[in-house]
């Protein structure tokens, strides 16, 4: 019994052994694969940021007039580009006007009283608290002068700054209230856009830097721009640190108000990659397959940054690496290879 048991276990082992050899044997034998490949180099990669912008207009304002009354000129139109200084609409002057003659007059008669006190107040022939009230009468007379004049000039209404006019809300002949929506007053050249980035990056942005941008307006064009300032805290509620920068708008094309989007770039560096579809995903990491001679080699590989169709190899490959691209499902390590395509990365 003893002597059939241990022929039985010689057996088997032979047998195994037999099958592994035989294994072997085929898979030596196996015929090559035809595979496709790409030889590696080096590529350019722009380390940016993305993010969604507000263009402005710095100095931007909505003209309103100090005083009310009735219309008498309009000197703009709709869209008008006006310099700084520029007359836009006069308010009825003439009361104003007949205001200050009765004022002048006044201060004329206060001026005299209060000559005549001053030469009394010195000989001694008036008391202080006469000259003192003198005094007063003179002043205020002159503040009234003053603030008269001062709202003559408030009848006419002048561009602060030099821009481009919007839609007019005016005529002549309109009566318009204190604050009441004149005109828009925007500069256009340059513009500013305002951003957001993740408070991660702040240390990689500065004033100066290079900003690129479009907008649905104009999908086929970019326009350049620079970081012009940054926000002096981080936003609490989104942990973001908000972004300034200056455009430069010669062409008038852009309109203040309008989104953009907008590409932050840091640094331009040379990295290696590879079609996603060349990567082979095993439980204990990612792989490709690496062809040395007329072999396959499994190479286990770091993955980066990926988009559509390439992904970023942090380590596992070098420039001049010939990598398996197509066919790798019918291969495996040490297998026979036979290039049928290759192409640069």
């Amino acid at each position: 019994m003893l002597k059939r048991t241990v022929f039985g276990i010689c057996f088997m082992v032979l047998f195994g052994l037999q099958n592994v050899v035989f294994a072997a044997k085929a898979k030596t034998a196996a015929p090559p694969v035809f595979i496709e490949t790409m030889t590696i180099k080096p590529v350019a990669k722009l380390d940016q940021i993305t993010a969604t912008g507000n263009l402005l207009s710095i100095p931007g304002i909505v003209v309103k007039p100090e005083i009310a009354g009735r219309i008498t000129k309009v000197y703009f139109k709709s869209g008008d580009v006006v310099a700084k200084d520029a007359l836009l609409i006069e308010i009825n002057p003439d009361i104003l006007k007949a205001e200050l003659l009765s004022r002048q007059a006044d201060l004329q008669v206060k001026k005299l009283n209060f000559d005549r006190t001053s030469s009394l107040y010195k000989t001694k022939d008036i008391s202080k608290s006469e000259f003192d009230q003198a005094q007063a009468n003179y002043d205020s007379a002159k503040a009234s002068v003053e603030g008269t004049q001062a709202k003559l000039q408030q009848a006419t209404v002048k561009a602060p700054f030099a821009g481009k006019l919007g839609l007019s809300q005016v005529n002549e002949g309109d009566y318009v209230n204190v604050g009441q929506n004149i005109v828009s007053l925007q500069t256009v050249d340059p513009l500013k856009v305002d951003f957001s980035i993740p408070e991660v990056y702040q240390s990689k942005v500065a004033v100066g830097q290079k900003v690129v941008f479009k907008t649905d307006a104009y999908p086929q064009e970019k326009f350049d721009g620079t970081v012009e300032a940054l926000e002096s805290l981080i936003n609490p509620n989104n942990r973001t640190l908000g972004v300034r920068a200056n455009v430069p708008n010669n062409s008038g094309k852009l309109i203040s108000g309008g989104f953009v989007s907008v590409s932050l770039q840091f640094s331009e560096e040379q990295v290696i990659t590879v079609p996603q579809t060349s990567i082979v995903y095993d439980p204990d990491g990612s792989y490709v397959y690496k062809v040395v001679g007329d072999k396959a080699e499994k190479i286990k590989i770091e993955l980066g940054a990926k988009d559509s169709d390439n992904v970023v190899i942090k380590s596992g490959l070098n420039t001049g690496d010939v990598v398996v691209t197509a066919g790798q499902v019918k291969i495996y390590p040490g297998a026979k290879v036979i290039m049928v395509g290759n192409k640069k990365a």
